[in-house]
C-alpha cells in the first residue's frame, strides 16, 4: 500500500499485461483515483499525479473532494 495526502491506495501487478494497477482503498464504495505504470517509481508517480487531479477537478467544479475515511498512523 501507498499513501499520499490521506488517500491510501493499494497497488497489484498483472504479470500478462506486465503492468501495475492501483486504486485508493480508504474512500468509501467508490475508489476516487485508479492508475497504472510499468514500474514502482511510475506506479507512485501515477498515484500523486491522480490524486492531484482528483482534487483540482472537485475544485474546479466548486464540490467537496471525498475525504478518505481512515488514515494510516
Amino acid at each position: 500500500m501507498i499513501e499520499y495526502k490521506g488517500y491510501v491506495a493499494e497497488v497489484e501487478f498483472d504479470d500478462s499485461l506486465g503492468r501495475f494497477h492501483g486504486r485508493v482503498i480508504n474512500s468509501g464504495s467508490y475508489p476516487v483515483a485508479s492508475f497504472e505504470a510499468t514500474d514502482t517509481d511510475g506506479i507512485e508517480k501515477e498515484f500523486h499525479r491522480s490524486i492531484n487531479e482528483y482534487i483540482a477537478s472537485c475544485k474546479e467544479d466548486g464540490s467537496e473532494p471525498v475525504k478518505p475515511l481512515w488514515v494510516p498512523t
